[in-house]
C-alpha cells in the first residue's frame, strides 16, 4: 500500500517509456481541513502548459465537482462510533418476585444495546479512547479520476471532432488519509428503575492528508506537445496536510425499559445529536439528528443475544436519514470476562443520488449500505470497574470506509 507519509516528502516518480523523473509538488494550504480539498490545483481545476491550444478538460467542472463531493461526504458522517448506553451496573425486572434485580453475568455490550437499564439512583460512567483510520473509497486506497476533453463548439473551436488531441484525458490519482482520535466521556443516570438519561461528550483530533498526482493519457495519434504540464504554470502533484482538534458532536440520550414479555427484555432509546463539532474540520456533521432505537435482548445461561433496530432523522436534509441495525451477543466466559460480538449495519434509503462524481464514473463516496463487524471484551476489576477493548472492521467496501476502528476504555459506577 502506498503511504501518504512517503508522498509527503514531495517526491513523485512518473514514468515515460523507460525513463523516470522527479516532479515538483505544490503544498496546498487551508484554514480548515475542508479547504485543503477545495484548494487543490488552486481551486479552479487543472491548468496545463500554454501551447497555443487552450485545453478544456472536465466538461462540467468535473474535478471541482469531485473535490466538492469528497468534502461534503467527509462532512456528512460521524467517524467515531457511539458507545453503548448500558452501564456496568444494570437491573432487570424479575416477573416471579415482581422486583428489579441487578444483572449478573455478562458485563454489557460495547457498541450495541440490551434491554436492561441502570436502576434508580445508579450513575454509570465511562471514558473511552477511539482510533479510526480512513483511507479507502469503495475498497481502494488510490482513487483515479478521468477528465475528458470538452467537445462542445466553444471548447473545440475549428478543430474537427476526430482530432486525436481532443480524445486525450487527464487522469488524477487521489490518495487521502484521515486519522480520527477521540476521547469520549459518557454518563448514564437512572431516574427510575425503568428510565435512564445520559450524555456523551467527545473530544476529537483529526489528522488529514491528501495527495493528488495528475498525468496526461495521450490518444492514439495525439501529439505529446499539445497537452502537457508546465510546473511554472501548475504542478501535476499537489499535497495538503492539516490537523484539527476540538469538541465533537455532543449526544444527549434517554432509555425507557418496556415491560418484559416471554423472558425477553425490551427498551426504546432516543439519541439527540447536537451540532457542537466543527463541520469544516470534520469534527461534527453540522446537523441536529434524532435517532430512535428499539432494543430486545434475552439472557440464556452465559449468553445474552440482542437485536437493535433504529432510525435516525437528520434535520435539514432528510435524504441522509439512516436506518441502523445491530445484532450480536455477549458471552460471559468467566464471572470477570465478557466477550462481545456484533454485526452493525447502516442503510441510507434516499442516498442513491448523493455524493456521486462524474469523474469517478458516478461511483458513490458514501455507500447506500455499510456493514461492519466488531469483536470486543470487558474485564472486570475490583470495585465494579471494568476495562474494555473493541475492534471494528468493515465487512463491505461501499463508500468511504475505515481500515480499522479501535476502542479502549474504562467503565465504572459512581
Amino acid at each position: 500500500m502506498r503511504r501518504l507519509r512517503i508522498l509527503a516528502l514531495g517526491l513523485s516518480l512518473t514514468t515515460t517509456g523507460a525513463s523516470a523523473q522527479i516532479s515538483q509538488v505544490t503544498f496546498v494550504k487551508g484554514g480548515t481541513l475542508s479547504q485543503l480539498i477545495s484548494n487543490l490545483y488552486g481551486g479552479n481545476g487543472i491548468d496545463l502548459a500554454h501551447t497555443g491550444h487552450e485545453a478544456h478538460f472536465g466538461e462540467t467542472r468535473d474535478f471541482q465537482n469531485f473535490s466538492d463531493t469528497l468534502q461534503a461526504a467527509l462532512q456528512s458522517r460521524s467517524f467515531i462510533p457511539l458507545p453503548s448506553s448500558v452501564g456496568l451496573v444494570s437491573y432487570r425486572f424479575n416477573e416471579t418476585t415482581g422486583t428489579y434485580e441487578r444483572v449478573e453475568g455478562a458485563l454489557g455490550p460495547i457498541l450495541s444495546e440490551r434491554g436492561s437499564t441502570s436502576g434508580k439512583g445508579t450513575l454509570n460512567f465511562s471514558a473511552t479512547y477511539t482510533f479510526a483510520n480512513y483511507e479507502t473509497i469503495n475498497g481502494g486506497d488510490v482513487t483515479q479520476l478521468v477528465l475528458h476533453h470538452c467537445l462542445t463548439p466553444d471548447c473545440v473551436g475549428t478543430a474537427p471532432l476526430t482530432s486525436p488531441f481532443l480524445h486525450d484525458t487527464v487522469n488524477i490519482d487521489v490518495h487521502f488519509r484521515l486519522k480520527s482520535q477521540a476521547i469520549a466521556l459518557a454518563a448514564v443516570y437512572g431516574l427510575s428503575n425503568r428510565l435512564d438519561v445520559g450524555l456523551v461528550i467527545p473530544y476529537v483530533r483529526n489528522d488529514f492528508q491528501v495527495f493528488t498526482h495528475a498525468f496526461i493519457v495521450l490518444a492514439p495519434g495525439s501529439s505529446p506537445m499539445t497537452h502537457l504540464f508546465d510546473p511554472n504554470v501548475e504542478t501535476p502533484d499537489q499535497y495538503g496536510t492539516g490537523t484539527a482538534v476540538g469538541i465533537g458532536d455532543i449526544v444527549a440520550r434517554a432509555k425507557y425499559r418496556l415491560m418484559p414479555k416471554a423472558s425477553f427484555e425490551s427498551a426504546v432509546l432516543a439519541d439527540l445529536t447536537l451540532p457542537t463539532g466543527d463541520k469544516n474540520n470534520f469534527l461534527g456533521t453540522g446537523a441536529t439528528k434524532l435517532k430512535a432505537t428499539y432494543i430486545i435482548s434475552r439472557t440464556v445461561h452465559r449468553f445474552t443475544p440482542h437485536l437493535n433496530a433504529g432510525y435516525e432523522v437528520r434535520f435539514g436534509d432528510t435524504r441522509l436519514d439512516i436506518f441502523d441495525y445491530r445484532f450480536g451477543t455477549e458471552i460471559a466466559t468467566t464471572p470477570r470476562v465478557t466477550i462481545t460480538t456484533d454485526v452493525i449495519g447502516a442503510i441510507r434509503p434516499h442516498a442513491s443520488s448523493l455524493f456521486r462524481s462524474v469523474a469517478l464514473g458516478n461511483q458513490q463516496l458514501i455507500g447506500r449500505s455499510e456493514i461492519d463487524g466488531d469483536i470486543g471484551a470487558k474485564w472486570k476489576l475490583t470495585g465494579d470497574r471494568a476495562l474494555l477493548f473493541n475492534l471494528l472492521v468493515p465487512l463491505n467496501k461501499s463508500g468511504i470506509r475505515p481500515t480499522t476502528v479501535v476502542t479502549a476504555g474504562l467503565q465504572m459506577p459512581l
